[in-house]
């Protein structure tokens, strides 16, 4: 999958940038007596500005990707458990059909990010970054608790594995954009999307030990193992970032009137010679967050409505182009491809899983010549190539019709990786405020609950056929949509964005 680290603030951060850079007049400092001047962002500048230089380079990427480390655990979650669906169930008392408990199984986790994504706008309004990403990780380590062989126990704590999700993907992008010296900023936006590949390719790598039939069956371990990764990862996380590094964002430090534990976290990251300004900044940054502030009621209005839907359009394709369905359900997906042949199986989840992978190698060529809505409908335009192929395809089962196909899909899972994914998670938060990115946010993890739900019913009951018929039919009508709302952004920063959707002046 790719970039699904969503930069929350990237609006009113390069806001400030260009209020900061497009005049040149003098600095006020908000006064140590916490009362800040009643001017508006635009008459505080930081004259001469310097890019601030990090204490240790190898300490802030051990920071950062400790943060991201959630990234990881968000693609993991998407195909560890269709691998071990037969283990499980072995091991289980069930209570319905097997598509029933299939389609409950993977629909309680996005039920859980939902649940954790609303409940973190209220987290953050009382806690600081790290102490809501705290709460997010507890919810992620008692999820050790689904290696219980209980239907129930499993259903419970996979929730809240989904809770932790939910928090994490709106915490992470803020907690990076807020703590992240901006120079090295880019940078680790871009690792994010690679860790999320990495999850989805670890779970698969994984899964090459249900090849051995020891692994597999009502007396083996190796689900369990395979379920006990995120809460080490969820544990690590707090380790690196809480316990050794004592981490937090000076900017919700600020925002809680916490202004000695602030300092203190510049005074970690940053050499001496950066810290007034990096500290400067903050406060800066506090106090244009509290002029520019708008209520979630706003987004519905005339002025947010386009980009708003847009960004819910996007988060729908990235859903429902089909892609997804097959990364979440693979095993099932390809057993009807391989005449239940494991090992043929088991081999189709990992090469998609490394071609999903690829463009993190190669992205950064392509959006430096194309701009995203140029690149947007080119992906639509050849997925949907790859939609119709797959369909025709599917009227036959010999040997040569089942390698082309597969090949079909790896090169649709790489032109998805490339384009639909990261343009879906980068363009959101870029032309929507951060109320209107977080509804977004909210959007995608009921359309992935819809999905999950209901798809293992679609492939019973439409077959691959008609599955992919129905994926072809709304990518084509995103398509359109896309092709009439959607609007060139290279080279133009949030203000002009701003202008081109008809929300600036």
């Amino acid at each position: 999958m790719a970039s699904q680290v969503v930069p929350l603030q990237s609006q009113e951060i390069e806001y400030l940038q260009t209020e900061m850079n497009q005049s040149a007049m003098s600095r006020e400092i908000v006064p140590k007596s916490g009362h800040s001047s009643h001017q508006k962002r635009g008459t505080v500048q930081l004259f001469n500005e310097k890019d601030e230089e990090v204490n240790s380079i190898v300490d802030l990427t051990i920071i950062m990707i400790g943060i991201m480390s959630g990234s990881f655990t968000f693609g993991y979650a998407i195909t560890y458990l269709t691998l071990s669906f037969d283990t499980v169930f072995d091991q289980i008392e069930l209570k319905g059909t097997i598509n029933e408990e299939q389609g409950l199984f993977s629909a309680i986790l996005p039920i859980g990010c939902i649940v954790g994504a609303v409940s973190s706008h209220f987290l953050m309004q009382v806690l600081t970054r790290n102490q809501t990403l705290i709460i997010a990780d507890i919810c992620g380590m008692l999820s050790i608790l689904s290696l219980v062989p209980i239907r129930e126990m499993i259903l419970a704590f996979r929730f809240m594995y989904g809770v932790c999700n939910g928090i994490s993907c709106i915490v992470m992008p803020i907690y990076i954009k807020e703590l992240c010296p901006q120079k090295y900023y880019e940078r680790f936006s871009v690792m994010a999307g690679f860790l999320i590949g990495i999850g989805v390719l670890t779970a698969y790598i994984m899964g090459l030990g249900y090849l051995n039939p020891d692994l597999r069956g009502p007396n083996t371990y190796w689900w369990q193992l395979m379920f006990a990764l995120p809460p080490v990862v969820f544990f690590f996380r707090q380790l690196i970032v809480t316990v050794i590094y004592q981490m937090d964002s000076p900017i919700s430090l600020l925002e809680k009137g916490l202004q000695l534990q602030a300092k203190n976290v510049v005074e970690r990251l940053y050499t001496k010679n950066s810290v007034e300004q990096a500290f400067l900044k903050a406060q800066l940054r506090v106090q244009y967050n509290e002029e520019h502030k708008e209520g979630l009621i706003k987004i519905f209005s005339k002025k947010h409505c386009t980009t708003v839907s847009i960004g819910c359009v996007l988060m729908f394709i990235y859903t429902w182009c089909g892609i997804f369905a097959v990364f979440s359900y693979s095993s099932q997906f390809f057993a009807s491809m391989g005449d239940d042949d494991l090992t043929l199986n088991t081999i189709f989840s990992l090469v998609l899983g490394i071609s999903q992978q690829l463009p993190a190698y190669v992205s950064k060529f392509f959006y430096s010549k194309w701009g995203k809505r140029s690149l947007l409908i080119f992906g639509l335009i050849f997925i949907i190539c790859c939609q119709i192929i797959v369909i025709g395809l599917s009227y036959t089962e010999n040997e040569a019709a089942v390698i082309i196909r597969f090949v079909v899909l790896c090169l649709f899972a790489f032109v998805y990786a490339l384009t639909i994914s990261p343009i879906c998670w980068s363009m959101t938060p870029e032309i929507n405020s951060s109320e209107g990115t977080y509804f977004c946010i909210i959007s995608v993890f009921v359309w992935q609950l819809f999905m999950l739900y209901v798809f293992p019913f679609m492939l019973e009951g439409m077959s691959m056929t008609g599955s992919f018929i129905l994926f072809t039919i709304l990518t084509f009508l995103c398509l359109i949509f896309s092709y009439f709302f959607v609007k060139e952004t290279k080279g133009l920063n949030h203000r002009e964005i701003d202008i081109l959707y008809g929300k600036g002046e």
